[in-house]
């Protein structure tokens, strides 16, 4: 089978190395086409010239192409990525630092909150144009989105329902790797029987139930021994294992304190629970860091090998070649995903979208329900869930009367600013990412 894959932000150097390795050793993907699109040709093409030494220096079948045009690269595709960041770093500083002046602080801002209505409010419409192009070009394509925030990603993917598509995350491998399970029980991997419960929505989801082969329940055993204290509290309040333990702590307004003053610059900050503000000059060291070694390998002309190839922070978490692979083979394989609710968590609401168990198979994606959360849980994701919806119709329509709604009703803000402050801060907000909201009309 020759596969046509497509990646929408194929100049990633942190995104794209790693897929081209995993395609690279998976046997399917012989023969496969990888198109790589991007609004900046020039990166497009320093991945397109490393991914292409690589797969000539192991000897295999992948040809790769880069283009700037997006409805080309989508014609004839089997599967589609879409790994984007509209902005960029400069636009993520923003969502730190603006809402920073206002004395709200949030050490990573890229799903809830401020930061992540207004990455929604630049992400989410490319994303919809993904899918919608797709519609027309190719129908029976399956799209995964690695694009964040996940959450209101998914839901402007649903409305075009003949496409079929999921949101991933680099956390969501974690319920299903026994290792990472083992270390947290204190346990050899052989030990861990693999969860099937496992609930939430993005960046806030619980394992609900872990076992031990002998039939031991290991959460108490993992509240135990855990040495963060948001873990510890997270298993005695709710009963549930956290993953994504950094992005856990933004979904409760309690818990975003800063531990040193806060003088001009929020980045880099310490927060309570051993966090930090994300930095973005360390986000953009890390990226340059690969951009050099793909531009350095284009000079150099090769050969190199996928041992040359260094590991990035990512590699572990993006399983998307995986997810693909078992599609193609019909392994019946479960991993985590993020859909449409629609009865799977019974005590969210139906519209949103949640994180939970899938079996994917040669027809697609199949999500597991898995019953109810945690009632106090449930009672916290429900109106973060909700605020994420009113923000993917705020992205896809300019309304401004959504957008009003979502400031309010996000839970951070409601708990530090007065009602002035988050329409000022509202403000200030659309002013600086007017270049890359047209849809509405600053």
């Amino acid at each position: 089978m020759s596969v046509k894959i497509t990646v929408i932000g194929g100049g990633s150097s942190m995104f794209v190395p790693g897929l081209i390795r995993r395609l690279i050793e998976i046997p399917c993907f012989a023969g496969a086409a990888l198109r790589l699109m991007d609004i900046d040709a020039e990166r497009a093409a320093v991945m397109r010239e490393l991914g292409t030494q690589l797969v000539a220096a192991e000897g295999r079948a992948l040809t790769i192409e880069a283009t700037t045009d997006q409805r080309a690269a989508l014609r004839g595709a089997d599967f589609v990525i879409v790994a984007i960041s509209a902005g960029g770093m400069g636009a993520w500083e923003n969502d730190i630092e603006i809402p920073a002046r206002y004395g709200v602080f949030m050490h990573i801002a890229d799903s809830i909150g401020p930061g992540g209505i207004f990455r929604a409010l630049r992400n989410t419409p490319v994303v919809a144009s993904v899918v919608r192009d797709l519609a027309e070009l190719s129908p029976d394509a399956m799209v995964f989105n690695y694009t964040n925030p996940a959450s209101a990603n998914m839901i402007a993917m649903a409305g075009v329902p003949a496409v079929r598509s999921v949101s991933l995350c680099s956390c969501s491998p974690l319920p299903r790797d026994r290792s990472w399970l083992a270390a947290q029980a204190g346990v050899a991997p052989d030990e861990i029987d693999l969860p099937m419960r496992v609930g939430g929505i993005n960046h806030c989801t619980g394992i609900m139930s872990l076992r031990l082969r002998d039939g031991r329940d290991a959460i108490p055993v993992i509240a135990q021994r855990s040495p963060d204290p948001l873990v510890r509290w997270v298993i005695a309040t709710f009963g549930v294992v956290p993953y994504c333990w950094a992005h856990w702590a933004e979904f409760f307004p309690q818990l975003q304190r800063l531990e040193e003053p806060y003088n001009g610059r929020a980045q880099g900050l310490a927060m309570r629970y051993g966090r930090r503000i994300y930095d973005m000059d360390a986000q953009r060291e890390r990226v340059m860091s690969w951009e050099r070694t793909a531009a350095a390998w284009s000079a150099e002309g090769g050969p190199h090998r996928l041992s040359d190839l260094p590991h990035g922070p990512e590699d572990d978490g993006i399983v998307v070649a995986e997810v693909m692979a078992s599609v193609i083979e019909g392994r019946g394989e479960t991993f985590v995903v993020n859909t449409m609710n629609d009865g799977l968590v019974t005590n969210l609401p139906a519209t949103v979208a949640v994180e939970v168990p899938a079996v994917v198979d040669a027809e697609g994606v199949h999500p597991v329900g898995i019953g109810r959360l945690p009632a106090g849980l449930a009672a916290v994701l429900s109106r973060h869930a909700l605020v994420e919806e009113l923000t993917a119709q705020a992205a896809l329509t300019g309304r401004r009367d959504l957008l009003r709604q979502a400031m309010a009703a996000d839970p951070l803000l409601d708990a530090v600013l007065e009602p002035p402050e988050i329409e000022a801060l509202t403000s200030e907000m659309l002013a600086a990412n007017a270049a890359f909201l047209p849809q509405f009309e600053l």
